[in-house]
């Protein structure tokens, strides 16, 4: 079971630098690759790698990395990079096709070898969390490492 980490570290926050040697970063769209772009930057040693994921919907029952250029993923990390940018990271670029954004992520550690997931929390109203569940919370329960929380710092 995964260990969540429900905080934003501060800097005396001592953890294990492997830990953060590979962390997947899912995105939505545009305005949740600004968001979380601003929560994580300031926690970002360097030499990281960053591998960015964006999730669109697929036909199969598996999760695939897709091929080609999708233009809203491309926005989407377009947006994440200028907001985050710095020359002492390593980016990563996935784009999964998947039916469920959360099965998708869980797949999507082991199809990267990320050692952490860190992202900022979706605004979902209570309705459609009642039909389609809620992909941050089961991205909690499901992922085989650990999960940061980041609040959102936009102002």
């Amino acid at each position: 079971m995964a260990r969540t980490l429900l905080f934003a570290p501060s800097e005396e926050t001592f953890v294990n630098d492997e830990l953060f040697e590979r962390i997947l970063i899912p995105i939505a769209g545009p305005d949740d690759a600004e968001a979380t772009a601003r929560a994580v930057r300031p926690h970002l040693d360097s030499g990281t790698t960053l591998i960015v994921t964006h999730v669109t919907p697929g036909e199969s029952g598996e999760t695939t990395i897709k091929t080609g250029r999708d233009q809203f993923a491309g926005a989407t990390y377009e947006t994440f990079f200028d907001i985050l940018y710095r020359d002492d990271l390593r980016f990563e670029w996935v784009t999964l096709e998947a039916q469920e954004v959360a099965t998708a992520l869980v797949d999507a550690i082991g199809m990267t070898e990320a050692t952490l997931v860190a992202f900022t929390p979706r605004d979902i109203d209570g309705w459609k969390r009642a039909i389609t569940g809620d992909p941050g919370g089961r991205l909690i329960r499901e992922a085989d490492v650990p999960v940061m929380v980041f609040p959102d710092r936009r102002a």
